[in-house]
């Protein structure tokens, strides 16, 4: 099982590579539409590569429910405990 850091640093560094930002600007606490200007595309985008990374399925409605990357973290940390 992957630890909440390790996912949380995969996170962080998909989101860096997709939105050209230092993975050390981008917090657990920053908000994706706001603070990492994130749009609908990217958004979509970023779950598409989370998938493939961890081998799941995110349904598409579930990504509207992400506010913070801390959201990301907690809903891959709880699914992978779940597969």
């Amino acid at each position: 099982m992957m630890e909440n850091k390790d996912i949380a640093d995969k996170v962080i560094q998909v989101l860096a590579e997709m939105l050209h930002r230092q993975p050390e600007t981008i917090r657990m606490e920053s908000t994706l539409r706001d603070d990492l200007e994130m749009d609908s595309f990217t958004a979509i985008e970023m779950l598409f590569q989370l998938e493939d990374q961890y081998g799941i399925e995110i349904p598409d409605e579930q990504v509207q429910t992400f506010r913070k990357v801390l959201d990301i973290v907690d809903y891959l940390e709880t699914r992978l405990k779940r597969e």
